[in-house]
Formats: structure tokens, sequence, C-alpha cells
């Protein structure tokens, strides 16, 4: 893990730099994803527009990396702590639905999630013993449905 680490961090740090872009990158591993922390001052620009341009970073270092290794390596990319509160809005999004499908009895929908958003909240209620989540749709037009059990 030390060496894929250490690979994952050069590349990124390499990727960083022919975009004319000074950073710091830090790489944790836990349950065998590479959380890739990066430190710039430009991070608006690494986030882009509704974090378009992290979620496109993330899948060309998961390229560049799966290239170099071989294999498909887990990497999600933090920016200026944008993931984590991302995350933080997402339960605190969960909870509020949760309570409004429990006092209307009507299900929810969530649109316009990204994959890993979803999977977020699916995480946080699924340990929810009085509602249900569930994706319907296919790619873009995929939607969360928050239903009471």
């Amino acid at each position: 893990m030390e060496e894929k680490s250490k690979i994952i961090q050069e590349e990124t740090e390499t990727l960083l730099k022919k975009a004319g872009i000074d950073a710091t990158v830090e790489v944790k591993v836990a349950d065998e994803v590479f959380n890739v922390h990066i430190d710039a001052s430009e991070n608006a620009l690494l986030i882009g527009k509704h974090g378009n341009t992290l979620s496109s970073l993330e899948l060309v270092m998961s390229l560049i990396v799966a290239k170099k290794l071989g294999e498909f390596q887990r990497i999600i990319l933090e920016v200026g702590g944008y993931r984590e509160a991302r995350e933080d809005y997402l339960i605190d999004l969960a909870e509020r639905l949760r309570e409004e499908v429990l006092a209307t009895g009507s299900e929810k929908q969530v649109r316009g999630l990204r994959p890993w958003e979803r999977r977020i909240i699916h995480m946080h209620l699924g340990e929810n013993e009085d509602v249900a989540t569930e994706s319907e749709g296919e790619e873009r037009d995929r939607v969360l449905v928050i239903k009471k059990k």
C-alpha cells in the first residue's frame, strides 16, 4: 500500500504541476481507498462549479493510476474541505427529508446527485429503521427516493 500511495502522490503532483497549480499533496489509505488531500491556493479552480472539476480530476487520476499500476484503485480527492463539507450537507439534507417523509407519509425525491453523493445518503439512512432509500432511473436521470417503511 505504501508503494501505491507514493505513486498516487507523485502522479497527482505531476498532473497539478502540468496544470500550473502549486499544491501540497498527501495520500491516506482507509479500507483500500486512497484519500488524496490537496492543499492549493487555487482550490476554487480545482473544485469547479458544483464540484464538476473535482469529479473530473478524480476520474483522470483514477485512469492515470490504473494505467501505471495495472489495476484500478479507488481514489477520492479532497480539496479545501469541499467533500467533507458536502458530506455534512448531504447528511443534514437526509435527516430533514427523513423527518418530512415521516411527518407526511409521502416519499421524497432528490435529483441531481452524483453517485458518491447518493451513496452517502443511502449509507446514512440505511441505518434507519423507519425509512428506506432507493435509486431509480438511469445515468443523469437517476433519482434518490426516500420513503417510509
